[in-house]
């Protein structure tokens, strides 16, 4: 394994969370919020050099008024969507490793033993793009105004996680590709980027944890009883 460098994106607005306080903020255990738990994950990696956190005021607040501040983490504003807060920390802090993971803030449950697997199958097997997959297990159909259009082979598809893993050089071309063309495209996750910008790259994949949830609406909070 490899040292690497993580951006945490952590400047959400929590808009579809629908609650009053943001959910990075939700408290998952007696001490710890969900990202204060996702910001030891990566503290307590060795080969995890470099911790760079797209932030919000809100967060950033509550970050130094607990005393993150340690040498290898720094903070940067974020931007208004999840593209731009990536844009800045790439823009603003000079990397130092030829590797980067992009991980949601708000994925606290990811393991330690799960991103060793990754920085080693990604070293090893010298790719350039390394992301995590789940298999879907519910029927999927596509659906168009209330009506079902046709039934999919869920055997082909599958949903994303993070932590990505990229070669460094190549997540900042393709941001700053994105950035001059000043694209439109609602990007869902960094190696959508890839897809659209370095077509010839291959994105390789490897099987994620089911533990490794996204908290996105309410009824998520419920899973965090289960996982905890």
């Amino acid at each position: 394994m490899k040292n690497y460098t993580v951006i945490i994106v952590a400047a959400g607005r929590s808009s579809r969370f629908n609650q009053k306080d943001n959910k990075l903020l939700y408290q998952i255990n007696y001490d710890k919020t969900i990202i204060e738990q996702t910001l030891m994950l990566f503290l307590s990696d060795p080969f995890c050099t470099e911790i760079i956190v797209g932030v919000s005021e809100e967060i950033l607040f509550f970050l130094l008024q607990k005393n993150y501040q340690t040498k290898k983490l720094q903070f940067v504003m974020g931007g208004k969507e999840r593209v731009d807060t990536i844009h800045q920390c790439l823009i603003n802090h000079k990397i130092t490793n030829d590797t980067i993971m992009i991980h949601d803030g708000i994925r606290c449950f990811t393991s330690l033993a799960f991103i060793n697997k990754l920085n080693q199958t990604f070293h090893h097997k010298n790719y350039e793009v390394l992301i995590p997959i789940v298999p879907i297990t519910e029927t999927l159909k596509k659906v168009k105004n209330n009506l079902v259009e046709k039934t999919l082979p869920r055997e082909e598809y599958f949903t994303i996680q993070t932590p990505q893993i990229f070669k460094t050089k190549l997540l900042s071309v393709i941001y700053h590709e994105y950035f001059q063309t000043k694209n439109t495209i609602t990007i869902y996750d960094d190696s959508y980027l890839v897809e659209l910008f370095s077509p010839k790259t291959k994105i390789h994949t490897i099987y994620g944890e089911k533990q490794n949830i996204k908290i996105t609406y309410p009824d998520d909070l419920k899973l965090l009883k289960l996982v905890k």
